[in-house]
This record gives C-alpha cells, sequence and structure tokens, in this order.
C-alpha cells in the first residue's frame, strides 16, 4: 500500500511539472516571437505559440498542443524521476535511522 501511495504521489508530481514546463514554455514563446504568423514551438515541438494579424486589424493568438506524444514522455519521466527520487530519500532515511540506533562507537 505504501508503494502504491509512493507510485501515486509521484504520477501528481509528474503531470504538475509537465504542466508547469509547458505553461512556461508557452510564456516564453509568447515573449520570443516578434512577427506575427510565425508559430514558435515549447520543447522539443510539445506546446505551440501562434499570433495572427486578421484583416479587421486585431491580432489572435493560438496556444496549443502541437505533439501529444512529446507531452506524455515527458510526464511519464518526471514521474520515474520523482518516483526514483522518493524511494532513494526513503532508503537515505532508512540508513540514517539504523546509524543512529547503532549508536556512537559501536562498530
Amino acid at each position: 500500500m505504501r508503494r502504491l501511495f509512493q507510485a501515486v504521489n509521484a504520477v501528481v508530481f509528474g503531470f504538475l511539472g509537465t504542466l508547469v514546463i509547458s505553461t512556461i514554455a508557452i510564456i516564453v514563446a509568447m515573449f520570443s516571437t516578434r512577427e506575427s504568423g510565425h508559430r514558435s514551438l515549447g520543447p522539443f515541438g510539445g506546446v505551440y505559440f501562434e499570433a495572427i494579424d486578421r484583416a479587421d486589424g486585431v491580432t489572435s493568438m493560438e496556444v496549443g498542443v502541437e505533439n501529444w506524444t512529446v507531452i506524455v514522455v515527458l510526464w511519464l519521466v518526471l514521474s520515474a524521476l520523482a518516483f526514483v527520487s522518493i524511494l532513494i530519500f526513503g532508503w537515505l532515511r532508512l540508513y540514517r535511522q539504523a546509524l543512529i540506533d547503532k549508536g556512537p562507537g559501536v562498530t
């Protein structure tokens, strides 16, 4: 049950990390696009931003997901890194507790 809870936490962290990275990439693409009609892509082509001048003088902006495969792979990689980090942190806590339990000077 504990591993399941850790896995769910890792998946949620991966989702939130993917969301943050994609949002920051869209914001960076917004401010780095100099001319209209140009499509700027985010991390590895996962998200895009495009500004288009219309005939009535209004500029419309489009934001979206260009490639879902990139987003899913990013989510899985971040989830795996989070799960490994949770496991390593747990092992280090157990090792620290074992050292404390032995006491000083005991070999």
